[in-house]
């Protein structure tokens, strides 16, 4: 496999409107697709996202479909870009022991920091990280089942982190881009996956894709943001689940 700067691969400049399509419109694309199917397919899905029920059972049901839509569109982008000669993961996936060390233990201050300083200033009530509109419900912890904790400590920042720092980050070097200005504008589409959040946490997800698009190009491997990102959600739900439970 021919790398270019930031050992990138070569191969993802082949296909940029493709790379756009897996950067811009996929990580919308696959999750509205997926919640038309459960709508279709399951009458009470609605009323879990408008917080009709609170069924622990149902929740659950919901979360496992969204990690198996999750899989499906890892499973699609991924062999795309093996086919394109980029790796399955859009770039190396070796690293140094220092390297993983660091992911491991910068994961967790990539995002926990940015919060404490978010919620200082914006929030520090529970809740003041979610939309207005949103279910908070749907990720209380007392919802939190095998299939959530593999969707978002797992699968959703394995296939963000080769979206975003593998295919849009890679995809914009390799042509030229320079790298501050591909990290920002990579991040920024990183932010609005995340649309479920207030202003003042999406800001905290624009600083955390910096940070994430910042070791992706310093180690040259995708593999340390993936671990940093896993690490990263791991801590912020631990730290969710020593937190006491709401009073009605």
């Amino acid at each position: 496999m021919e790398h270019g700067r930031f050992n990138t691969p070569a191969a993802l400049a082949k296909e940029p409107f493709t790379a756009a399509f897996w950067t811009l419109c996929a990580p919308f694309l696959f999750p509205v697709l997926g919640a038309t199917l459960l709508a279709l397919a399951w009458p009470g899905f609605n009323q879990i996202l408008q917080g009709n029920t609170t069924d622990p059972n149902s929740i659950g049901l919901m979360w496992t479909a969204f990690a198996g839509f999750h899989l499906v569109h890892f499973a699609i982008l991924s062999f795309w870009s093996e086919r394109i000669g980029a790796g399955a993961f859009a770039g190396s996936m070796k690293a140094s022991q220092n390297w993983i060390i660091a992911a491991i233990l910068l994961g967790p201050v990539i995002l926990i920091l940015p919060n404490l300083v978010a919620a200082s200033f914006f929030g520090g009530e529970q809740g003041w990280e979610y939309s207005s509109d949103v279910n908070e419900d749907l990720f209380s912890t007392a919802n939190w089942g095998p299939a959530y904790l593999v969707f978002a400590l797992v699968l959703a920042p394995l296939l963000e982190e080769v979206t975003f720092r593998g295919v849009a980050l890679g995809a914009m070097v390799v042509r030229g881009v320079p790298p501050v200005m591909a990290a920002v504008i990579s991040s920024a589409a990183f932010t609005f996956l995340h649309l479920q959040y207030s202003i003042p946490a999406l800001v905290v997800v624009f600083v955390a894709g910096l940070a994430f698009a910042w070791l992706r190009l310093k180690s040259g491997t995708i593999v340390v943001p993936i671990i940093a990102h896993i690490a990263a959600n791991s801590a912020i739900t631990f730290l969710a689940s020593l937190a006491p439970p709401t009073t009605p």
